[in-house]
């Protein structure tokens, strides 16, 4: 799931729950794939049409898994018969017949250090689905210079990751190789209208059987920035800031007005604090930005002592640094009576959102403005750079066959998924993208035409396998 575009806009960021972000800082996707060590090769576009895991992606998209309604009956029963078929343990659990979750073991040598493979099988609903190139449910291939693309909702967010996770899992199978710990898969429902617990949050309260031994998650979140096609950093998601969204409702526009003018207000007033996680994902992304705040962001903390980083900075880089609220335009509310406004506050770790939420009551009253709670996430807590996780994912995507990418942590102010259900409650959890795709693929992302770039597809599987390997497989 997303914040509104205006939100995100405004942020510089684009994507949602399945946040797979990118920065284009050259062209746009070419008709043939670049390796950053072997130079260039050719594309056998047919061939990569043809492979088990584009057909598998392809079935998978064909499934309206919209939420709302959210309904993932057919989603895990795609995947309950292609786990039974490779003889891999599962259980389909759940409290909601209409939103069953799917979770699957391949049992290791030892217990402890379990790794989940987790995604989401709803997607976002596909608006003006008459407008789009292709229609969003039926996984057509782009024509002419966009032949290399599959259409669909969920290409991206988040069922393509899905399927590469089950091609990791199935893989050990099929080789016959019994890892060295347990590797588990999870498809939940219930991520697009933020409801954890739907989805892996009813198998913590009901079913922690089924989590036993895991200490390490993926799912998505990930950020790779790309320069044209190729990888230039792979983003580890380490943190997310908290969120508080709330629909406000007022007699007049200027009551909302006030209410707005003092959340700028309070913003304007907090001092800007780097905390750890910020210092080094600044670090990490400094060399690729250009702009005239860029060259301070190696050393964030001593570019604000020094009063380099100012109001005058982009949101982009000061929500990294402060609580940050964000309204959409007021607009009459359908009876006539009043005016409505979506306000949305973010925050960063050592807040607690359920505090704030009664704060942001207080403060609209004053304003008599009304407010509404429409979702609350858990608070901010960042995953440790530490373990088995984070380990692997530095070794294997840092010795990438196909990218010659760095390596390093990645912050989210204006997007969540799931793993801060996770954090919050101490396990170590990881957003990681397998795949390079561009900003103009990213904005499809809960809009119109989403698509994946089909070379990305497939080497972001091999990806993902040889990930998976290296967890389950080191002594």
């Amino acid at each position: 799931m997303k914040l509104s575009r205006n939100v995100l806009r405004r942020l510089g960021l684009y994507g949602g729950a399945a946040v797979v972000l990118a920065v284009v800082l050259g062209l746009p996707p070419l008709l043939r794939h670049r390796t950053a060590r072997f130079g260039v090769r050719s594309v056998d576009i047919e061939g990569l049409q043809t492979r088990e895991e584009t057909n598998l992606l392809r079935e998978y998209v064909r499934i309206d898994s919209s939420n709302p309604p959210g309904r993932t009956v057919e989603t895990a029963r795609f995947w309950a018969e292609r786990l039974g078929c490779e003889g891999i343990p599962f259980e389909i659990v759940g409290s909601d017949p209409e939103r069953p979750i799917v979770v699957a073991r391949l049992s290791g040598r030892k217990r402890g250090e379990a790794l989940l493979l987790l995604h989401h099988m709803d997607v976002v609903p596909a608006a003006n689905a008459a407008e789009w190139e292709y229609p969003p449910f039926e996984a057509r291939w782009g024509e002419g210079n966009f032949r290399h693309y599959l259409y669909g909702r969920g290409t991206l967010d988040m069922k393509g990751q899905g399927v590469a996770d089950f091609f990791a899992i199935a893989s050990l199978r099929r080789d016959g190789i019994v890892p060295e710990r347990d590797v588990v898969f999870i498809a939940e429902p219930g991520e697009e209208t933020y409801t954890p617990e739907a989805g892996i949050g009813w198998v913590v309260e009901n079913r922690p059987d089924l989590l036993e031994g895991v200490t390490d998650v993926f799912n998505e979140g990930g950020v790779n920035e790309v320069v044209g096609e190729r990888v230039a950093r792979f983003g580890i998601e380490i943190l997310q800031k908290a969120t508080v969204a709330t629909t406000a409702f007022a007699r007049t526009e200027k009551d909302l007005k006030a209410f707005t003018d003092l959340l700028e207000g309070r913003m304007r007033s907090e001092p800007l604090t780097v905390i750890d996680e910020v210092q080094d994902f600044l670090a990490f992304v400094a060399p690729s930005r250009s702009d005239l705040w860029g060259h301070h962001l190696s050393d964030a903390r001593a570019a604000v002592a020094a009063g380099h980083l100012g109001e005058g900075i982009p949101e982009v880089y000061r929500a990294l640094m402060r609580d940050m609220y964000y309204w959409t335009p007021t607009k009459a509310v359908e009876s006539g009576k009043g005016f409505t406004s979506d306000v949305v506050g973010t925050l960063l770790p050592g807040r607690s959102g359920r505090e704030r939420w009664e704060e942001m009551k207080v403060w609209a009253a004053r304003s008599g403005v009304r407010l509404k709670l429409r979702f609350l996430t858990p608070d901010s807590s960042p995953a440790p750079r530490e373990g088995r996780a984070w380990e692997t994912l530095q070794t294997v995507l840092g010795l990438d066959p196909v990218e010659d990418a760095d390596v390093g942590p990645y912050v989210l102010t204006g997007s969540y998924t799931n793993l801060s259900y996770l954090r919050i409650r101490g396990i170590r959890a990881y957003g990681v993208s397998p795949f390079a795709v561009n900003i103009m693929d990213a904005v499809t992302i809960h809009s119109m035409n989403e698509r994946i770039y089909l070379p990305a597809f497939v080497d972001g599987v091999e990806r993902t396998t040889r990930i998976v390997r290296e967890y389950a497989l080191s002594p």
